[in-house]
């Protein structure tokens, strides 16, 4: 789908607008009744400001880029031809008016065909610890995995599952749902992985380099929401990171040597 430019919804004189379920504008806290042509008492004509008094009207490139589309909707609207138009200098898709009028209440799927389903696969989402070894898996296939992995672990693995997302579900959309995946991941795994195993590495490694190692940790921690990114999507991006995954360890590096932590963060054994 194309989305209109401002100059094209300007000259259309029709805009967009997202909202809550309820119907509420979460930057001002107020519910809109959609049954009534909408006028202000005063509209800032100021073109240096971004966002003045006015119906704030916005581009959908705009609005994927100030907000989770999911949990909204996007309602279109158009300007009588008594309203006045402001565009304020160097915007970047918002613009506001004196005037307006309901003409359409979209579902952000209807929209942005590349989120369905998305919704409601999040809501039934339910992310598995993937940290799970209970043992120490065989040495030499975790060298030969540390070997492959840089020490830019998370760094690594964002930007090319991002550019998979990319192609995978289009430019447009690829925020959100990475953003929405990511943002569960953290909540379900990453935070109960980063507690159980950073209690355990700070008691093995010592003061003087805790930071150094808790570094090498939230780089994997990372890497395990972009891994579960990878499985939400079914991409076919790959990343030796992901085999460590895999194995059910995180390794951090101490002064040479390997130090390889399980499940609830076990101690597992030194390399």
């Amino acid at each position: 789908m194309k989305f209109e430019t401002i100059e094209e919804l300007v000259e259309q004189r029709r805009g967009y607008k997202y909202l809550n379920k309820d119907r509420i504008s979460p930057y001002q806290n107020y519910k809109y009744d959609l049954r009534r042509r909408l006028v202000v008492d005063r509209l800032d004509e100021d073109i240096n400001k971004d966002c003045g008094a006015g119906w704030n009207l916005a581009t959908l490139d705009w609005i994927l880029r100030d907000t989770n589309v999911l949990n909204k909707i996007i309602v279109e609207f158009e300007i009588p031809p008594e309203g006045k138009i402001i565009v304020p200098i160097g915007s970047r898709g918002k613009f506001r008016t004196d005037i307006i009028k309901k003409k359409r209440i979209w579902n952000p799927e209807e929209l942005f065909p590349q989120l369905k389903d998305i919704s409601k696969r999040l809501a039934n989402y339910k992310s598995i610890n993937p940290i799970t070894a209970e043992v120490l898996p065989p040495k030499e296939k975790i060298l030969n995995i540390m070997a492959q992995v840089g020490a830019q672990v998370r760094d690594q693995v964002r930007n090319q599952v991002g550019a998979q997302v990319w192609a995978q579900v289009g430019a447009q959309v690829r925020d959100q749902v990475g953003a929405q995946v990511g943002d569960q991941v953290w909540a379900q795994v990453g935070d109960q992985v980063w507690a159980q195993v950073g209690a355990q590495v700070g008691a093995q490694v010592g003061a003087q380099v805790r930071d150094q190692v808790g570094a090498q940790v939230r780089a994997q921690v990372g890497a395990i929401a972009y891994f579960a990114i990878k499985l939400f999507l079914d991409l076919p991006y790959e990343h030796p990171v992901f085999d460590l995954i895999r194995l059910g360890v995180i390794v951090v590096n101490v002064n040479g040597k390997y130090k390889i932590f399980g499940k609830n963060g076990k101690y597992l054994g030194e390399i």
